[in-house]
């Protein structure tokens, strides 16, 4: 197995029987490709075909998976479509491609001006017999480059390609790329499947090893990651939690201010109206003493210019009051005020009246004298509540 180490591309080159690690000048031949010395060299030894429309779209430098298209493109156009299906990436994405898949990767370098190009491509590499042995054995990653190009021809000096046709299989390690098989010149279809063939059966474990690489590194990378997402998940529902408990305890903040407000605001509504009613209360005390004051100078013995009155309340309370015939609805309603604010009754807007014949006077009613209302020299007045 060789192993080709070249930093730049992770190629690696494995010293087989009968070779040493020592580097070995490569002999001058024809086959071997020059090195391009620009971009402007390369493209100048590209056919027509390519060169006009490719450098008019993109200028010297195609993106490599654009050349590596229309190279399939082309020789399917030129030996017929029986080609393998060879990646239209470039052959970095190709090497990962191979690796993330736990496949070999098949390198075919095409040497459009090697006279031995048109030969093996009809005779072997585009032929029923190596599309379905590549059917067969979908465990390669199949990848084309043109040696004219500059891609192509970095692949060529890292895989140390001396002649052509020239076709590579490759395996990924954890230290790189490592080259098991390396076919060269114009080998027949059967030379070509059959040691390809052998190099799969001889490096299958080497797949196999590095599938179950990969595989453990996918499942600790979902594993790492469903923990992530887990432990996101908890950092989550904590967040969650803390902004439900920060809404709770400003929804139960501010209840509790709604509701100390409200206690607060009846407080004072409560200490208004006791206020207002003792306010109240003082002026209606001193209405009630000035009441007092004014009807002691009342009648102190029956006689023919007095008139007796007896009132009656709705809760059975009786009262009696002898007043001057003379006297108006103002003076009895005056005794009637102040008994009532004596007795802490809460009668205020009340009508006297007689049962039979029925005769009311009402608050409006304070200009008629008893006499003129018929009422000497005595009279039973029931006290009717207008506001129950």
């Amino acid at each position: 197995m060789e192993d080709v180490g070249v930093e730049t591309t992770g190629l690696r080159r494995r010293v087989g029987p009968g070779e040493t690690s020592e580097p070995r000048p490569s002999p001058a031949t024809a086959d071997a490709p020059s090195p391009p010395a620009s971009p402007a060299s390369v493209a100048s030894e590209l056919p027509s075909f390519w060169k006009s429309p490719l450098q008019y779209l993109f200028g010297p430098n195609p993106p490599p998976e654009l050349l590596a298209q229309v190279l399939l493109d082309d020789m399917k156009k030129e030996y017929g479509a029986l080609c393998p299906a060879f990646e239209p990436i470039s052959f970095r994405d190709a090497a990962n491609l191979a690796k993330n898949t736990g496949k070999f990767l098949f390198v075919y370098l095409h040497s459009e001006v090697h006279d031995d190009t048109p030969r093996f491509c009809k005779s072997a590499l585009c032929t029923d017999e190596m599309v379905a042995f590549c059917l067969e054995h979908d465990n390669m990653v199949l990848w084309a480059g043109s040696v004219l190009q500059s891609e192509g021809y970095s692949v060529s000096l890292t895989l140390g390609a001396a002649s052509f046709p020239f076709m590579s299989l490759l395996i990924s390690t954890p230290r790189g790329l490592n080259v098991v098989e390396k076919i060269q010149g114009a080998v027949t279809k059967e030379q070509l499947t059959a040691r390809l063939a052998n190099a799969i059966l001889r490096n299958q474990h080497h797949i196999t090893a590095s599938r179950a690489q990969e595989q453990f590194r996918t499942e600790a990378q979902i594993l790492r990651e469903e923990q992530d997402r887990e432990y996101q998940a908890s950092l989550e529902a904590d967040r969650l939690k803390a902004e439900e408990d920060d809404r709770r305890r400003a929804d139960e903040a501010r209840q509790a201010a709604e509701e100390a407000a409200r206690l607060e605001a009846e407080r004072a509504a409560e200490e208004a109206q006791r206020l207002q009613k003792e306010r109240e209360h003082h002026a209606r005390a001193a209405t009630m003493e000035a009441k007092r004051a004014a009807l002691a100078h009342g009648p102190t013995a029956r006689g023919k210019d007095t008139c007796l009155i007896r009132f009656q309340l709705h809760n059975g309370t009786r009262l009696e009051r002898l007043f001057f015939a003379a006297d108006t609805f103002q003076v009895v309603r005056d005794f009637v005020d102040v008994s009532l604010f004596e007795k802490e009754l809460p009668i205020v807007n009340y009508e006297l009246a007689t049962n039979f014949p029925r005769k009311a006077w009402g608050p409006d009613d304070v200009s008629s004298t008893l006499l003129d209302a018929g009422l000497a020299p005595q009279a039973l007045l029931y006290v009717q509540d207008l506001d129950s």
